[in-house]
């Protein structure tokens, strides 16, 4: 059997965007850490269309925030991956059929 692996680079974006939010999280458990919670600032603004809805839900239910900042932008990073992933693979296809 012949099993071929493919490093899928779909996966990296919302895999960095996982790991930001889990080192943001880790300000606020942590107290020394208590200086990576800056990074939820950077998820918002990177985020940004889906960011609206955390920033709406911060004020009162900042759990449900936190958790639709987490869950929502990691899929969010992953259907963007998905689309470039798709966008790349048609443009090599393209020139490698054309030369």
């Amino acid at each position: 059997m012949n099993i071929q692996v493919r490093f899928r680079w779909a996966y990296v974006p919302p895999g960095v965007h996982l790991l930001i939010c889990l080192m943001a999280l880790s300000g606020y458990i942590i107290p020394k850490l208590q200086f990576l919670g800056i990074l939820w600032t950077v998820i918002t603004v990177v985020d940004l269309p889906l960011s609206i809805v955390t920033i709406a839900l911060a004020w009162k239910y900042s759990l449900l925030a936190g958790t639709w900042a987490v869950i929502a932008g990691t899929w969010w990073w992953y259907f963007l991956g998905e689309k470039l992933e798709a966008v790349l693979n048609k443009r090599l296809r393209r020139s490698s059929s054309q030369g």
